[in-house]
């Protein structure tokens, strides 16, 4: 398969694909994350902070990261 060069200057991830399946894995991670969290603090059966605390701050930075690293650097710029 033949690549085609990006117009989008400074693009970290070209191939499309590869940028909505990150995202995509990313943003499943943190509506699970999030489901979790509403559960957890709506049943007082358990208690799962030490783990789900550590879990957002971890998915957090890297959806921060990916964010900032990848999807800006793919966004097109007004010229």
């Amino acid at each position: 398969m033949m690549s085609i060069p990006s117009e989008t200057p400074n693009v970290v991830i070209e191939n499309p694909k590869v940028r909505i399946i990150a995202r995509t894995t990313l943003d499943v991670i943190g509506a699970v994350l999030g489901t979790v969290i509403a559960v957890d603090a709506a049943a007082n059966g358990f208690d799962l902070t030490w783990l789900t605390v550590p879990a957002v701050a971890g998915w957090t930075y890297l959806r921060l990261v990916f964010g900032l690293a990848v999807d800006n650097t793919n966004t097109p710029k007004r010229i």
